[in-house]
């Protein structure tokens, strides 16, 4: 993942100013948290968290896992459909533990 993106964790209850920089990237959307979005160099949104059926979350469900990947493949750069392949299966092996 580390080839195509740079994770930066927001928590709005802790981090100065972090409620207004999650307004500013969700605006009006609503759901649950965690919330992802994926921008581009010039902070333009390419992709979030919010698939057609709302957010996933943390992905644990089969549907949320494949929204996830969905998610990498429209958003990356380096990352070959091998590298995409490799995150998912193990997404899918931590979602498996989280479903029991």
């Amino acid at each position: 993942m580390e080839r195509d993106y740079v994770t930066i964790k927001i928590d709005v209850e802790r981090n100065a100013n972090g409620a207004a920089v999650a307004k500013r990237l969700r605006g009006e959307r609503s759901g649950g948290i965690p919330w992802m979005v994926i921008l581009d160099a010039d902070g333009k949104e390419l992709v979030s968290s919010d698939a057609p059926t709302g957010n996933i979350g943390c992905p644990v469900q089969p549907e949320e896992v494949a929204w996830f990947g969905e998610m990498v493949q429209r958003s990356s750069i380096r990352l070959g459909d091998d590298d995409v392949a490799g995150i998912l299966v193990e997404l899918e092996a931590y979602a498996k533990t989280q479903r029991r």
